[in-house]
């Protein structure tokens, strides 16, 4: 079975929703469910997809804005996915409120995710890396098969995640950039939370932020 991303952009802060889906079984995850959810339910409901999990790369508000939408609207309800050093940023609202922006917060994750975790999808994996910086918990999901990571708010295309918000930290986001994300093959592509796709090797050489 083959593997099929495809990548939506969702308003006012332009974040990227991800849907990783198998292409014969119809078995469906979503990474990061931002603003205007409907259209991610509206690809679900036209391809037939079955959505085992949702994973979330981070706890800031604007990567899980759309869960509680999804969360009331599939069946059955699928797992969710965080590392737990962002739980209690999830459970504040992820600064949601410092943005003047009213959500609901859903409840808690039930798969707690880790550093070097495997998560089976198929015949395929994702490899859980711990990628903090951006927020404690943040991870980045790679994906094998695809030559390609989901790298959240860690690393952009010439460009790297903010470290001025609460928990941020700069000297731990070039690390987890220069250990997680530089190690992977060259040809990884990289889709970041926000903006355009990159690659490793455009990032080693051109990313003015980590050397």
């Amino acid at each position: 079975m083959g593997l099929q991303i495809d990548v939506f952009s969702s308003s006012p802060l332009d974040n990227n929703v991800i849907l990783i889906e198998e292409d014969q079984s119809h078995h469906a995850i979503i990474v990061d469910p931002s603003f205007d959810p409907i259209v991610i339910l509206n690809q679900i409901h036209e391809k037939n997809l079955i959505v085992d999990t949702i994973l979330v790369t981070h706890g800031h508000f604007d990567h899980y804005i759309g869960l509680p939408f999804l969360l009331a609207n599939l069946e059955p309800k699928p797992h969710i996915g965080l590392h737990p050093q962002d739980l209690p940023l999830w459970r504040e609202g992820g600064g949601a409120k410092e943005f003047r922006v009213s959500m609901e917060i859903p409840p808690d994750a039930d798969l707690m995710l880790a550093d070097g975790q495997i998560l089976p999808f198929g015949d395929s994996t994702i490899e859980v890396r711990h990628t903090p910086g951006h927020s404690p918990g943040s991870v980045t999901f790679y994906l094998p098969a695809l030559t390609t990571a989901l790298t959240g708010d860690l690393i952009f295309k010439q460009g790297v995640g903010r470290t001025d918000l609460v928990g941020g930290n700069f000297d731990q986001l070039c690390d987890s950039i220069r250990n997680q994300i530089y190690t992977l093959p060259l040809d990884t592509v990289l889709i970041p939370g926000h903006g355009l796709k990159t690659t490793v090797a455009d990032e080693i050489h051109g990313n003015p932020y980590v050397r």
